[in-house]
């Protein structure tokens, strides 16, 4: 039976039985694995600190070719992003990281540019709960390196650069139109929030989150994110609703 050995982020987990655990793990170089880790449930179990979900680990696991679980076999923190005592918000703010990257990564699949994005989006947030901006970075370079972020640079009616007047977003058919081509149908993205869009190559995760941004703007790029979630995954994404309503209430 073939030894892996990677870094990971744990992303979930649930009871297997009385005393196990089956985690399903984010690795930088297998992808998403699901491995059982035996008598991680009880006190004194050696495993159990090490999968609190958020936590980058160094994860070694047992896996057949073939099998769909694996086996956990040692599982040290490098990073608990949670902390001991995380606010609701925070715990909110990270459910839905993770929720994007199970929803969207395939088993078994490595993809080694959206690890170290999810990672240098926990970095950025040091403890204290992700700005709206934060998770507007992780959400369109997550839709980016999936290929699923269509490019807004240009009219895809006239061929006119939008960047600096915004433009109108049709999701479904992965298109962006200048005001006049699309006669105000769309998705609605004005001109700092198309300026944003270009920034997210240009700038790291927490600067992009410390950006000064008006609420409508802000607003614009939430809906254009949300929807083409929403179009991709074929299902609008539980936690983010608890997100925005701590949000709202802030």
């Amino acid at each position: 039976m073939p030894i892996h050995e990677s870094e990971a982020v744990v992303l979930r987990r649930y009871p297997f039985s009385e005393a196990d655990l089956v985690v399903v793990f984010f690795t930088r170089d297998f992808g998403k694995v699901r491995a059982a880790a035996s008598g991680a449930k009880r006190t004194k179990s050696r495993l159990g600190g090490a999968l609190e979900p958020l936590n980058h680990v160094r994860l070694r696991f047992f896996l057949k070719e073939g099998a769909d679980l694996g086996r956990v076999t040692e599982c040290e923190t490098l990073s608990a992003y949670l902390g001991r005592r995380p606010s609701p918000e925070l715990l909110y703010a990270f459910s839905y990281l993770a929720e994007i990257i199970h929803e969207l990564v395939e088993e078994n699949n490595p993809n080694i540019p959206l690890f170290r994005l999810l990672l240098a989006t926990l970095e950025a947030s040091a403890g204290a709960v992700p700005r709206p901006l934060l998770l507007r970075y992780f959400e369109l370079w997550t839709l980016r390196l999936s290929g699923f972020l269509p490019n807004y640079d240009y009219c895809s009616a006239c061929g006119r650069y939008v960047k600096e007047d915004g433009f109108y977003a049709e999701p479904e058919g992965g298109l962006g139109r200048c005001r006049d081509c699309a006669r105000e149908r769309g998705l609605r993205v004005r001109p700092e929030a198309a300026r944003l869009l270009g920034k997210i190559s240009e700038q790291s995760p927490a600067q992009f989150a410390s950006l000064p941004v008006a609420a409508l703007d802000a607003r614009d790029l939430e809906r254009l994110t949300q929807r083409l979630l929403e179009l991709h995954l074929e299902k609008k994404l539980r936690s983010y609703a608890f997100v925005k309503r701590l949000e709202d209430a802030r």
